[in-house]
């Protein structure tokens, strides 16, 4: 994973879309409209990777990773959430050698793009095929053709054997990485601090007495600063959570 992929807090709020000047309309959104934005396109990869039956959850990771990389070149005014999520659907499907046909992709897409209709999907179907393919080339240009994604999966296992961490706490550490994968934490920090701060906070969630330190670790190769990092890290991670049951209150009932 190269540095032109870690941001900082300023550069999160000096985004395209925030700014505007690169929008046709020069609209700005606010922090919290892109975020939600960041959030309903990532639920919408998560959708169609769970309609291509694709069971190997790093193919939504690194769509998802793709995804947030591509809005820090581009406006959500300009590139609508779903085509890019449909690019990068495809485009990850590659990546992760778990390919899928352009046709099943577009088809995919198109349902739950439709909630489910048949009938509107397979009116769009031949759309969503036309986009994805010209989507995927700008996806590509914009994220400057580096598909180096690393994930926080394997260090959180290397981690967790390395200081004896119950497989448990691995695997909860696991489902904060892909929840929080929805949020911007893949812009701010790399995957082996994303790590620790996941098994830190799933150790301190369920009040498991560890008294090692990850920190130590000769298994996993972690920057100098990764205490002052981890701790940022999972102050981010409680305040997706804590915006994540906000909205939750705010929603319709179904």
């Amino acid at each position: 994973m190269t540095e032109q992929w870690l941001f900082s807090s300023d550069d999160l709020v000096n985004t395209p879309s925030q700014c505007g000047e690169y929008s046709p309309l020069d609209k700005a959104l606010t922090p919290g409209e892109e975020l939600e934005l960041r959030l309903r396109g990532c639920g919408y990869i998560h959708s169609v990777v769970q309609r291509l039956n694709i069971r190997h959850q790093v193919v939504a990771s690194t769509a998802c990773v793709l995804f947030h990389r591509f809005y820090m070149r581009q406006s959500f005014i300009k590139y609508h959430q779903y085509q890019i999520g449909g690019a990068c659907v495809l485009l990850a499907s590659k990546v992760e050698e778990n390919k899928r046909s352009l046709k099943e992709i577009s088809r995919a897409c198109a349902l739950v793009a439709s909630k489910g209709n048949t009938s509107e999907a397979d009116k769009a179907h031949e759309t969503w095929s036309r986009l994805l393919k010209r989507q995927e080339i700008v996806l590509l240009e914009n994220c400057c053709f580096d598909l180096d994604v690393r994930h926080p999966y394997a260090f959180i296992d290397a981690l967790a054997a390395e200081s004896k961490v119950p497989v448990f706490l691995a695997k909860a550490a696991t489902a904060h990485v892909n929840d929080c994968l929805r949020s911007t934490i893949c812009l701010r920090f790399g995957p082996s601090v994303i790590a620790v701060a996941a098994l830190y906070l799933a150790i301190g969630v369920h009040e498991y007495e560890f008294r090692g330190s990850l920190f130590e670790s000769r298994a996993v190769d972690l920057p100098k600063n990764a205490a002052e990092e981890t701790e940022l890290c999972v102050m981010e991670m409680l305040e997706f959570y804590r915006r994540e049951a906000e909205s939750e209150k705010h929603r319709p009932l179904t």
